[in-house]
């Protein structure tokens, strides 16, 4: 399963991957110096200044409201202090929100500014308002017993992120875990009628803490061994709270568990406009994903008649296919042996800017992340000194039955493990989110656009698959994947505005994509608890291949890959219809 850069995600392992002083470790890199130069325009600019006010007081709300995803921005301010779980500090911020948003607006009716601020200033109303109406609609305290399980991110990037000494860090970190149990208490009267595999997601994440907290006991202990006495009460503390949790989901929770997960139609269309910028309805968006589906099935068919002409159809090749994999003890060296494969293609073939002090590390999935994720990227923090990005790999639980097992191994064959590694990491999401984090504008390092960052990923799998980077049998696992971005807009669409089924979709990823079960049943789950992100990968690559038409019909002689995705990574994460008026409306 692919995910977006989880900003959020969990526990510390130690292994290095890649560290590369790249060839664009200069500061005159064309994006480096793009971004130097941001800004520079010839329009009235009289309101930039104070629209970057503005962005750094929206960045000052977030940490405010939410200590542990300041964390996670790489602002350590308040690394001793959970989030406010109570339903009237929910409502407080809100409100705090709404304030924000009306005021922002007044001030600029009509800004008088450049083509970047003006950018900015559309991302800043529109989180906010996406932010409020998310919180008033979904209801997250109420509805989604998983959020409670959140504070283990924070605990995680404060442990394995060397961005202070590890002594003041662990400080920090024992601070906070010992907040754990109070707020654990919260959740008991917060929690109403959620769905039932919101509910049951939040069990697993619930049982999966004691074995997160044990790993923390020995990076915690080396750094502050004069207190080993206070971090195990804490972690025992801490432990037996969500144990007591988790009992408390499955004897009161789960059986009042018959809320709705589909966001429906409002919300949806709501996300889609003011968080994507997109100006088609989820309707016309089905019709485009049923297209993309029936023409990659097409190639598929083509593709497998090539490499097996006694072959039925293509999921008999796919299915053959996936019996090729490394053992479960090899996994990780498999996945990191990929990494530096396609960074080495992408140096030798020049098409894309690398990022300066590149910084990779291939680990492990934190424990309790690993029921919705079979892979996913965790960026650098944006606000941090640090550069290093991780890439999570979820090993095989080896308690499952062997069938299970065998499962999640084929879901991981070698032609998987090379896409995987193109989309997570080179020229992937650690590639564009690494020169994301380097723009100037404050907002931009705040927010982030899934259908940016997931469309560059899957972009990026195609531009590989262009360049020859696959064998036929790659390029048929990559092909099945894209089948999979295809299918989740059909899926997205279907469980949060037409009424499908967690089961329905579940039997499309199993019977029309052929997916493992395991790895169908996940990736139904994250579809159900994050409306429009699923959709994102393919909608952000088709917007990205447009925008590239457009950019070689405009330069002709002077177009090169290079060229192009160059002015991409500069602009930061901004949805592309954004992202192509400041190219081509400057």
């Amino acid at each position: 399963m692919r995910v977006v850069s989880a900003r959020s995600l969990c526990v510390g392992f130690v292994v290095v991957v890649v560290a590369c002083a790249s060839p664009a470790s200069s500061p005159k890199t064309p994006v480096a110096a793009r971004a130097e130069g941001y800004g520079r325009v010839t329009e009235d600019t009289t309101d930039d200044p104070s629209i970057a006010r503005a962005e750094q007081e929206y960045v000052d709300l977030l940490v405010s409201i939410s200590p542990e995803h300041a964390t996670e921005l790489g602002i350590h301010t308040h690394d001793t202090d959970l989030d406010d779980r109570t339903l009237a500090g929910f409502e407080r911020n809100l409100a705090r929100e709404e304030a924000m948003l009306r005021d922002v607006t007044q001030r600029f009716a009509h800004p008088r500014a450049s083509r970047a601020a003006r950018t900015d200033l559309a991302l800043l109303t529109h989180s906010l308002a996406v932010d409020i109406r998310k919180g008033r609609d979904e209801r997250p305290l109420e509805r989604q017993p998983d959020v409670y399980a959140s504070p283990m991110n924070a605990l995680f990037l404060m442990m394995a992120r060397d961005y202070a000494p590890a002594k003041d860090r662990a400080q920090n970190a024992l601070a906070r875990l010992e907040k754990i149990p109070a707020m654990l208490s919260v959740a008991k009267s917060n929690l109403k009628r959620p769905p039932r595999i919101w509910t049951q997601v939040g069990m697993e994440r619930a049982s999966a803490a004691k074995a997160f907290f044990d790993e923390q006991r020995a990076p915690l202990s080396d750094a502050l061994p004069d207190q080993k006495a206070r971090i195990d009460d804490a972690l025992r503390a801490a432990t037996n709270a969500y144990v007591d949790y988790r009992a408390f989901l499955e004897r009161d929770v789960l059986p009042r568990s018959d809320g709705e997960f589909a966001a429906g139609r409002s919300l949806f269309a709501f996300l889609l406009e003011q968080g994507y910028f997109l100006k088609d309805d989820p309707d016309a968006l089905y019709q485009m994903a049923e297209k993309v589906f029936a023409t990659t099935t097409a190639q598929m068919t083509a593709l497998a008649k090539k490499i097996d002409p006694a072959a039925k159809d293509w999921p008999e090749v796919t299915a053959r296919l996936k019996d090729a994999h490394p053992t479960a003890p090899g996994l990780l060296a498999g996945y990191r042996q990929e990494v530096l494969r396609a960074r080495a293609f992408l140096v030798a073939h020049d098409v894309v800017p690398l990022p300066p002090d590149d910084v990779l590390e291939v680990i492990d999935t934190p424990v309790f992340q690993r029921t919705t994720i079979q892979a996913a990227y965790d960026e650098p923090p944006p606000f941090d000194k640090v550069t290093k990005g991780f890439f999570f790999v979820t090993p095989v639980d080896a308690s499952l039955p062997p069938a299970q097992q065998t499962e999640m191994l084929r879901e991981s064959d070698w032609g998987d493990i090379v896409d995987t590694a193109v989309h997570e990491t080179y020229p992937g999401h650690h590639l564009q989110l690494s020169f994301a984090r380097m723009h100037p504008s404050i907002i931009r390092k705040a927010t982030a656009t899934a259908v940016l960052e997931e469309g560059w990923a899957l972009y990026s799998e195609e531009l590989m698959a262009e360049l020859g980077y696959y064998t036929d049998r790659e390029r048929m696992m990559q092909l099945e994947w894209t089948l999979v971005r295809a299918a989740r807009v059909l899926l997205d669409i279907g469980l949060h505005t037409r009424g499908m089924k967690f089961d329905e979709a579940v039997a499309v990823l199993t019977d029309k994509v052929h997916l493992e079960r395991e790895l169908a049943v996940s990736e139904v789950k994250r579809y159900t608890l994050s409306p429009t992100q699923p959709m994102s990968y393919l909608i952000g690559r088709e917007m990205l291949f447009r925008m590239r038409a457009r950019y070689q019909e405009r330069e002709k002689d002077r177009f090169t890959l290079r060229r192009f995705h160059s002015e991409v990574l500069s602009r930061g994460s901004i949805p592309p219809s954004l992202m192509e008026e400041e190219i081509f409306e400057p």
